[in-house]
C-alpha cells in the first residue's frame, strides 16, 4: 500500500466527502504568513539539543497540520541537520493527506465549476473527458476511493509511475474479485465486485499510459481493462442506466481508441459484438486493428472479420480484398492505428502488409473409418469466404470443404468450419475467384457522367447540282450553236 493511501485511509478520507463550511475559492486555501512563520520556528526547534523541545515542537507541527505543509518540506529537503530532515519526513505525509482533504472540500464546495484545483488527475480528467456537470459528478465518486486517489496522483507523475499503478490497481480489484480458500478457524472471504468508479479510473488511466509501461508482475498477466469492462456496473452504464453513464461513456470511447496491446485486443475480439459497444464510432476502427496486429491470436482475427462483416455487410468489401492483395494503405484506412501523444502522424500513402498466411482455425475433418485429420484455415481463406458470400456465390464451388454433417447457413457464415485440404485447391479457388472478379468488372455499368464521347455521324456524300454562290465562281458563258 502507497503512503498517500495508508495516509487517507488513517485519515478517514474514505466517509462520505463533506464540503461543509468550506469556500469555493481555492485562493483561501492559503496559509497565512504568520502561520507559515510560525511552522518554520517550529521546524528549527526539531533540531534543539533538548529532547523536550524537540518533542514539543513536533506535537505543535502535527496540530498545525496543512498549515505547516510548506515548512516540513523546506525541512525534509534542505535542512542540513539530520534530525529536523527526519522528524520533517515523518510528519509530512498527514500534512499532506490534510491539505488534500481541504482541496477537496473546497472542489465540491465549487459546485458550478468557476475556479481552477489543484487535485490529483483533475486537469487531465477535464481535458479528455469534459467540464460537464456529468463530468463533475463522476470525478467526485472518484475523490471517495484513497485507491482511486493514488491511481490519478500516479498519472499526474508520467508513464513510468502511472503504469506501475496500473499494474498494482489491476491485481488487486482482480483479487478482489475470487474466492479464496477459508484459513482453519478464520473468517471466509466474500468476493468484492468493482464499482463503476473504480472501473472508470482504471479505463481513464490505461487511455493515457501506453502499454508497454505497464508493468506484467502479477499472477494474472492476462488481466487488462478489457476484463474490467464486462462486468455488471460497465455493463450497465454502457446501457445507459445509472447517473454517470455519460460520462463513463466518454471514457470508454477514449480507452476503445487507444488500444494497442495484442492480449488486450485478443480479449476484446469477441466484446466487440455486443450492442453496448457497437454504439461507439471507435468500435469499426479497432476491429480492423485487430486484424492488423501482430501478435493477436489467428481466431481473434477470424472473430473481428466476421463481426466487421455482420455490421457493415458489403460496405467493408475493400478491406477483405486488402486482406486478400496483402496490402493495405494506411490513409485509406484513418484511426486503425494508435498515435501516441508526441509521435509523428503516419504517412498516409504507407503500404503495410498483412501476414495474410497466418492460421485463424485448425478445422476437424472426421473420417468413415473413425480417424481424423485436421486442415488450417488462413486470414485469407476466411477473407475469401466472406468476399464470395457477399457476392452470393457457394464456397462449395471454389474447393471449400466443410466437416461431415455440417450445413453451412450462408446468412451465419463463421471462420472456424471450413477450409481448403490441400494447397492446390486454395491455389485454385484463389485463381477463380480472380478471374470471376474480371469478368464482374465488364458488366458494370459506366458511371453516368463518364461514358466516352460519340464521334458524330457521317452522312453518305451527296452529288447536288453546285449553284453559284459566294464561294462558288459562276459557270462560263454557254458555247454558240455549230453552224
Amino acid at each position: 500500500m502507497s503512503r498517500l493511501r495508508l495516509v487517507l485511509l488513517m485519515c478517514g478520507m474514505l466517509s462520505p466527502l463533506s464540503a461543509f463550511g468550506a469556500s469555493p475559492d481555492p485562493k483561501d486555501l492559503a496559509v497565512p504568513q504568520q502561520e507559515l512563520s510560525k511552522a518554520r520556528e517550529l521546524v528549527q526547534q526539531l533540531g534543539s539539543e533538548v529532547y523536550r523541545e524537540r518533542e514539543d515542537a513536533q506535537a505543535e507541527l502535527a496540530k498545525m497540520g496543512r498549515l505547516a505543509k510548506q515548512a516540513l518540506v523546506d525541512g525534509a529537503t534542505n535542512d542540513p541537520d539530520p534530525e529536523i530532515r527526519l522528524r520533517c519526513g515523518r510528519l509530512l505525509p498527514k500534512a499532506n493527506a490534510d491539505d488534500l482533504k481541504a482541496r477537496i472540500e473546497t472542489f465540491l464546495a465549487d459546485t458550478e465549476s468557476k475556479y481552477d484545483h489543484d487535485l490529483p488527475g483533475l486537469k487531465t480528467f477535464r481535458k479528455h473527458i469534459g467540464a460537464t456537470p456529468e463530468a463533475r459528478a463522476l470525478y467526485v465518486e472518484l475523490l471517495k476511493s484513497p485507491y482511486n486517489l493514488d491511481l490519478l496522483a500516479a498519472i499526474d507523475k508520467g508513464e513510468v509511475e502511472g503504469g506501475r499503478a496500473i499494474s498494482d490497481r489491476r491485481a488487486m480489484l482482480y483479487a478482489d474479485m475470487q474466492y479464496r480458500p477459508v484459513v482453519p478457524g478464520g473468517k471466509p472471504f466474500v468476493p468484492k465486485q468493482p464499482t463503476l468508479p473504480d472501473i472508470a479510473v482504471l479505463l481513464f488511466a490505461e487511455s493515457l499510459v501506453s502499454s508497454e509501461n505497464i508493468p506484467k508482475n502479477s499472477p494474472w498477466v492476462w488481466i487488462n481493462g478489457a476484463t474490467f469492462l464486462q462486468q455488471n456496473p460497465s455493463m450497465q452504464a454502457l446501457n445507459g442506466n445509472g447517473t454517470h453513464a455519460k460520462a463513463y461513456k466518454a471514457i470508454v470511447a477514449q480507452w476503445l481508441a487507444t488500444r494497442s496491446e495484442a492480449t488486450e485486443l485478443t480479449n476484446l475480439s469477441y466484446q466487440l459484438n455486443n450492442n453496448n459497444l457497437k454504439q461507439f464510432k471507435e468500435t469499426l476502427p479497432l476491429l480492423r486493428r485487430i486484424v492488423l496486429t501482430d501478435g493477436v491470436q489467428g481466431y481473434a482475427k477470424g472473430q473481428a472479420i466476421m463481426s466487421l462483416v455482420q455490421q457493415r455487410g458489403k460496405d467493408e468489401i475493400p478491406f477483405l480484398k486488402a486482406i486478400l492483395k496483402n496490402e493495405l494503405r494506411l490513409g485509406d484506412y484513418p484511426g486503425v492505428f494508435v498515435v501516441r501523444p508526441g509521435d509523428p502522424a503516419p504517412d498516409p500513402n504507407k503500404i503495410i502488409t498483412l501476414n495474410n498466411d497466418m492460421m485463424v482455425q485448425q478445422v476437424w475433418f472426421q473420417k468413415p473409418n473413425g480417424m481424423a485429420e485436421t486442415h488450417t484455415s488462413t486470414l485469407k481463406d476466411v477473407a475469401l469466404a466472406f468476399l464470395l458470400n457477399q457476392g452470393g456465390q457457394d464456397l462449395r464451388s471454389y474447393g471449400y470443404e466443410f466437416p461431415p454433417g455440417f450445413v453451412p447457413n450462408p446468412n451465419q457464415l463463421g471462420y472456424g468450419n471450413y477450409a481448403f485440404t490441400s494447397e492446390e485447391k486454395r491455389t485454385a479457388a484463389f485463381v477463380k475467384y480472380g478471374f470471376w472478379q474480371m469478368k464482374e468488372s465488364m458488366k458494370e455499368p459506366v458511371p453516368k457522367g463518364k461514358e466516352p464521347a460519340k464521334e458524330p455521324v457521317k452522312e453518305p456524300a451527296k452529288d447536288p447540282v453546285k449553284r453559284p454562290g459566294p464561294d462558288l465562281p459562276p459557270p462560263p458563258p454557254a458555247l454558240p450553236p455549230d453552224k
